[in-house]
C-alpha cells in the first residue's frame, strides 16, 4: 500500500520592509530633528534660553518704548465680498521725537531730509516752510490774543439785581431803581485737532505750503491761553521701513505735536524731519484715534481740521482697503467725529484740475457739503479762516 506523502507546509512570504522616515534622513538630518523635538519640549517646560541684543537693537527697542507706540485694531464694519470681517492694526505713535528720527523706524520721518533742510533752502531746493509760517503765526496769533480777554459790561438803575452802593442814596428821594446787573463776556476754549494726509502724492508744493499753513496754526495758538491743537500725520508702514504694500504693510498715524503738553520748539526743531511716504489709509487712521479726538462741551469749541489729496487707499494680507468700501468706512468715522459736536472742516489739496469732478463727488461722500476743494496756492488762507472762527462768539 502507498502511504500519503505530507502536504508540505506554505512557505510564509516575507513582506519587504519599508524604509522608515528615520532612515530616510541623513545623520545631520536626524541630529536636526533630535535638536528641534528638544527644543520644543524645553519649551513647553518653559525653558527658553536668553540672547543679548545688539546695541542698535536695544537702541531701538527704547525708542519705540519712548514713541508710546502700539497697535490698535481698526476696521469697524468692514467685510470681504463673501462676508468675512476684515480687520487690520494700525500703528499709533504717540510721542515725536529726536530719538525716533535717529532710529529711523518710521517712513514718514526722515532724518536725511531733516539734516539737509537749512541747505536745501539756501540752494533753492526747498520751501522753508517752517520759518514762513511762524512769520504768518505770529501776526495771527496777535489778532487771536483777544480771546483771552474778558470784557464787563455793567446794567444799572434796574428793578432788581444787586443793590448798587452809589445809589443807595437815592432811596431817600423815592427812587427804587437802585438795582445793577453785571454781564461778563469772554471767549469760550477751543480745540483744534488737525489731521494731515502724509502720503506720497502730498510731496513737493502740496507739502510745502500745507507745512506753512500748519506751522502758522500751531505758532498762533502758541501766543494764547485758551485754544489747543494736536497735530497727527497719517500713512503707511511696513517692516523694515518700506512703503510699498505687502502682506506686513499696517496704516500708521503719528501724533506730532500736543500744544497741551509740548513746546512749540518741537514745531521750530522736528517738523523740518517729517515727509511723505505711503498711501491713504484715511478713515482706519481715524478710527484708531477716535477717543484722543476731544468732543464740544458746554464751555469747549472743537474743530477737525483735514488735509488730504487723493481718495482712501490701502491693502495688505487682512484688509484690501480702496473704492466704495474705503468711502463708505471713512464717512463713517467723519460722522463718529460729528456725533461728538465736533466741527469737521476738510480740504482736498491739489495741483490740477484733472479728475476733479469726480474726486470733489468722493470727497464730499466722506466730509460733507462744507468739505472744500481747492488749489494748492490757496491753503495758506486756511490758516486765516481757522483764526477767524476762533474770533468767532
Amino acid at each position: 500500500e502507498m502511504k500519503s506523502q505530507p502536504k508540505p507546509e506554505p512557505k510564509e512570504e516575507k513582506v519587504p520592509e519599508t524604509p522608515s522616515d528615520k532612515d530616510l534622513l541623513s545623520d545631520s538630518q536626524k541630529k536636526q530633528l533630535e535638536n528641534a523635538i528638544k527644543k520644543q519640549k524645553d519649551f513647553m517646560n518653559g525653558k527658553t534660553s536668553k540672547k543679548n541684543v545688539t546695541k542698535k537693537e536695544l537702541q531701538d527697542l527704547e525708542t519705540i518704548e519712548s514713541s508710546g507706540m502700539s497697535y490698535v485694531e481698526v476696521g469697524d464694519g468692514l467685510k470681504t465680498w463673501d462676508g468675512r470681517k476684515m480687520n487690520t492694526k494700525c500703528i499709533v505713535v504717540r510721542e515725536f521725537t529726536k530719538s525716533l528720527v535717529d532710529s529711523g523706524t518710521i517712513s514718514m520721518v526722515s532724518k536725511w531730509k531733516g539734516d539737509r533742510y537749512d541747505d536745501n533752502v539756501e540752494s533753492g531746493y526747498e520751501k522753508d516752510y517752517i520759518t514762513e509760517g511762524i512769520r504768518l503765526g505770529t501776526v495771527l496769533g496777535r489778532k487771536l490774543q483777544v480771546r483771552g480777554e474778558s470784557r464787563e459790561t455793567k446794567w444799572t438803575r434796574l428793578d432788581s439785581g444787586r443793590i448798587d452802593k452809589r445809589l443807595v442814596a437815592e432811596l431817600g428821594f423815592g427812587n427804587d431803581r437802585v438795582f445793577s446787573n453785571s454781564f461778563v463776556e469772554e471767549y469760550s476754549d477751543a480745540f483744534l485737532h488737525i489731521s494731515i494726509d502724509a502720503s506720497g502724492s502730498m510731496g513737493g508744493r502740496k507739502w510745502d505750503n500745507t507745512m506753512k499753513s500748519v506751522v502758522a496754526m500751531c505758532k498762533a495758538i502758541d501766543m494764547i491761553n485758551n485754544v489747543d491743537v494736536v497735530v497727527s500725520f497719517r500713512s503707511t508702514q511696513t517692516s523694515g521701513g518700506r512703503t510699498r504694500r505687502s502682506d506686513t504693510s499696517k496704516p500708521l498715524i503719528l501724533i506730532a505735536y500736543d500744544s497741551r503738553k509740548d513746546s512749540f520748539i518741537k514745531v521750530k526743531t522736528l517738523f523740518k524731519y517729517l515727509t511723505v511716504a505711503g498711501t491713504t489709509p484715511e478713515g482706519l487712521c481715524y478710527e484708531a484715534i477716535m477717543n484722543d479726538i476731544v468732543p464740544t462741551t458746554n464751555d469747549r469749541d472743537s474743530y477737525f481740521l483735514n488735509f488730504s489729496d487723493g481718495m482712501p487707499m490701502f491693502g495688505n494680507n487682512e484688509v484690501d482697503y480702496h473704492g466704495d468700501v474705503a468711502l463708505q468706512h471713512t464717512k463713517k468715522m467723519v460722522k463718529n467725529i460729528r456725533s461728538r459736536g465736533i466741527k469737521v472742516l476738510s480740504y482736498f489739496v491739489s495741483d490740477s484740475s484733472y479728475g476733479m469732478d469726480r474726486e470733489s463727488k468722493s470727497f464730499k461722500t466722506m466730509y460733507g457739503k462744507d468739505a472744500e476743494y481747492i488749489d494748492v496756492t490757496s491753503v495758506m488762507s486756511i490758516s486765516k479762516t481757522m483764526n477767524k472762527k476762533f474770533l468767532q462768539k
